[in-house]
């Protein structure tokens, strides 16, 4: 069973990123992806904060955009403290980690990932638009505010403690509970997904959709997001090819 993906965007401070290190080991997760941090990679400056982290700061692997990041990802999950106008459904961590589990059990070579964006001001709207679910945090409303590493530390905890409740059940021969998001097909690698969305944009270009030019971005943010929402198989995303080539001709 693969282990979900830690991905920090566009990370500020290299010291948050040892913080995040140290909270993925202490529920035993150690893959995580950089995205553009801010001051560069690798940095001195993450090591300390790691402390036995450090093989998982030396790891790291880093992206030039989130669409690269997760190019081999069948689940993206975003972590947001806010409701975005883009209609991508949210759900708890705890939702998202029985969610990864599930399927990472069905197929074993099923990818997840979760976003984390850069501490001042979150993920934005086009790294949100890649991911199927949004991530949100219940806290106390008067106070919602989490720290990345607390964030990261948050999801990483569900992760390990459904992981550990789970394997209780199957050593006990404990039937496991259906979750409210039930693992019934296998989401198609969001490479194929993007590589859908870049012959779109391609055929609505040829075809002068895009009247003004100014709106182009916003609408295709709306199209990827339905798409991650509906998390299509393999199967159907062949079939939407298909679609284009008739429609080509």
């Amino acid at each position: 069973m693969k282990q979900p993906i830690i991905i920090l965007v566009q990370t500020q401070l290299a010291v948050n990123i040892g913080m995040c290190a140290r909270a993925m080991l202490n529920c035993g997760l150690s893959q995580l992806r950089l995205v553009k941090p801010r001051d560069g990679w690798p940095n001195p400056d993450a090591i300390s904060p790691a402390s036995e982290a450090r093989e998982i700061i030396a790891q790291a692997k880093v992206f030039q955009s989130v669409a690269d990041a997760t190019a081999d990802c069948h689940q993206v999950f975003a972590a947001s403290a806010r409701v975005r106008h883009l209609n991508t459904p949210s759900i708890t961590p705890t939702e998202a980690a029985i969610s990864i589990y599930q399927h990472s059990k069905k197929t074993s070579h099923h990818q997840a990932a979760i976003l984390f964006g850069p501490e001042a001001s979150g993920l934005d709207n086009e790294a949100i638009s890649l991911a199927d679910r949004l991530v949100n945090y219940p806290m106390n409303p008067d106070y919602t505010s989490l720290n990345l590493a607390q964030a990261v530390l948050l999801f990483s905890w569900e992760w390990w403690k459904h992981q550990l409740a789970s394997q209780s059940k199957d050593e006990s021969g404990t039937e496991e509970h259906s979750s409210t998001i039930e693992a019934q097909w296998t989401p198609v690698p969001k490479e194929e997904l993007h590589h859908f969305m870049r012959r779109l944009e391609s055929q609505l270009d040829n075809a002068g959709f895009f009247q003004n030019p100014a709106k182009k971005a916003d609408m295709l943010q709306k199209l990827r997001t339905l798409l991650n929402r509906t998390n299509p198989t393999s199967q159907e995303i062949r079939s939407l090819q298909g679609i284009l080539s008739a429609l080509s001709k």
